[in-house]
């Protein structure tokens, strides 16, 4: 037989002692605290996951967007469209739809204008809003998107580029939906609530008009500055903002007559007309300008000053001349045969919208006119006493000719013999 090994007691006792020593898992010595933090565990997940999704859900309804594509018409002359990515114009002389991210529109000439229209998109033939380009302007579409869910509380978005011109922003939205709008140009950046805005934009600065709404000026390190309704600012090339303005302002320069003639006013006198003379001078506590001529009756004269104005109105709701009028002498009965020789008269030289030449004028006079000569565009007034004259809106009032380019200013006094002073003249815009 063969000998079975021996196994000392001594071994036995060993391996026995080193089993018996282990330490057991903590979870093994109180399994019920293990089973509850698996079970809480499990429960907050559950929580996360029931509050999450739904919010998840909630907020990818409101914060989804998808690309909204612009609608353009031109209204005066032709309007150039430059696709994405290309560099070949499209003519565009009448509406065109499907304009998206990317494209750059392109106003040329004196005579070029056109409307752009932010469409509510979906099955709504609605705007939220028109953007009017007026002539020798670029702006290009950076961004427009929309909520893809009609239900959203988010605003249409739309970002754009001006790198030069002139345009008019409205973005009161008749629907629920708000419009938020971004302007780049080339000095600075503007963000702008719903309302209504005008941007004058050229290599030396951008110009912003706030009619109605809040626009927010940025540049980068710098806290935004808010521009109010009713107030105007200027970015300079350097990026600096300038102190507001109020958005009323006159067009004309020394519309006091306190500097020399001859500076900001020349004086004129038509060829193979008899010359009268003009001066300015302080009168009544005022400076004024004074035109007189004295000599035989019979003979037609005339004398006056005028200014070259050289500036675009088109984005300007509202144009008006005033002017502080006196006469003191007139020989000539009314405003002669043709009712243009008034002793003192006002003339505006402007290029319409449609890009022709187009003078409007108002005279003043004393002597009542001939029966057969009727009389128009003039009123009489009192001798010696000073009348403040205030036109309407010329944009309004002449609708079919509207202004686009104020070119030049005039006031003289033509006749026979007369005297008669002027004061206060401005152009103002709105």
């Amino acid at each position: 037989m063969t000998a079975e090994p021996s196994v000392s007691s001594s071994a036995t006792v060993d391996e026995s002692s080193t089993v018996h020593t282990q330490p057991l898992p903590r979870w093994r010595e109180r399994p019920e605290r293990a089973a509850w933090i698996i079970l809480l565990f499990s429960f907050a997940i559950f929580v996360v996951l029931v509050a999450g999704i739904p919010l998840a859900v909630l907020r990818l309804y409101h914060s989804a967007a998808v690309r909204q594509s612009l609608q353009f018409e031109t209204t005066v002359g032709t309007v150039l469209l430059y696709p994405p990515r290309s560099d070949q114009p499209i003519a565009l002389t009448d509406s065109r739809e499907g304009i998206g991210e990317g494209s750059r529109l392109q106003t040329t000439g004196t005579a070029t204008q056109g409307v752009l229209g932010l469409p509510a998109g979906g099955q709504s033939d609605d705007l939220m809003g028109t953007i009017l380009l007026y002539p020798n302007t670029s702006l290009e579409i950076v961004r427009s998107r929309r909520p893809y869910f009609a239900g959203s509380d988010r605003p249409y978005r739309l970002r754009i580029r001006l790198q030069e011109g002139q345009v008019r922003l409205f973005t009161h939205s008749a629907l629920d939906r708000k419009v938020e709008v971004q302007i780049e140009t080339p000095q600075g950046e503007a963000q702008l609530e719903e309302g209504n805005y005008a941007f004058f934009v050229d290599t030396d600065s951008s110009e912003v008009v706030v009619k109605q709404g809040v626009a927010r000026l940025a540049q980068p390190g710098q806290e935004p500055v808010e521009i109010e309704p009713g107030w105007r600012t200027w970015i300079q090339a350097d990026g600096t903002i300038l102190p507001v303005d109020p958005a009323v302002h006159n067009l004309l320069r020394d519309s006091e007559f306190t500097g020399p003639l001859g500076q900001e006013w020349e004086s004129y006198t038509p060829p193979h007309v008899t010359p009268g003379t003009v001066e300015f001078i302080e009168k009544d506590g005022r400076q004024v300008a004074r035109f007189f001529y004295r000599g035989p009756n019979q003979i037609h004269t005339e004398i006056g000053i005028r200014q070259v104005v050289d500036q675009d109105v088109h984005s300007y709701d509202s144009l008006i001349v005033k002017l502080d009028v006196n006469l003191d002498w007139q020989t000539l009965p009314g405003a002669g045969e043709l009712s243009s020789e008034f002793p003192l008269r006002v003339e505006l030289t402007f290029t319409d919208i449609h890009g022709k030449e187009v003078r409007w004028g108002y005279g003043f006079y004393n002597m009542d006119p001939r029966p057969e000569y009727p009389l128009f565009g003039g009123r009489q007034v009192p001798l010696f006493t000073w009348h403040s004259y205030e036109s309407g809106n010329l944009m309004e009032e002449l609708e079919a000719t509207r202004p686009a380019h104020i070119d030049s200013i005039r006031l003289y006094a033509s006749g026979w013999n007369y005297e008669s002073f002027a004061s206060e003249l401005e152009l103002v815009v709105e």
